[in-house]
């Protein structure tokens, strides 16, 4: 499997192809960084999911995707990074058809 370089296009064509289907929105890690203190250090384009008390959210950073869950708390999380758009679309999938189980990791309390 050849590597490929994820932009912020690709977050757009996940997006795309989701955005009917699930309750799904764009937004900025900014404006997350305002409205909930999310912690980004970066401001890029961010896919935002909810579904049963979890929060999921979709960004490129540094060329690969960053796929986090985390409960709506914000003190458990965990991570992934999908290879391709299609592995984002599919993993989004089961996030919002409730099909797989996240093992949640507490987050360090700074």
């Amino acid at each position: 499997m050849l590597f490929t370089q994820i932009t912020d296009n690709d977050v757009l064509a996940v997006y795309a192809q989701l955005k009917d289907k699930y309750p799904v929105f764009m937004t900025t890690t900014g404006a997350l960084n305002e409205a909930m203190d999310a912690g980004f250090s970066i401001d890029c384009p961010i896919l935002v999911g909810k579904v049963n008390r979890q929060i999921l959210w979709l960004y490129a950073y540094e060329d690969i995707f960053v796929l986090d869950v985390l409960d709506e708390e914000q003190t458990k999380g965990t991570h992934w990074h999908p290879n391709d758009v299609k592995g984002a679309v599919d993993d989004i999938v089961e996030f919002m058809e409730g099909k797989t189980d996240y093992e949640m990791y507490p987050f360090k309390q700074i």
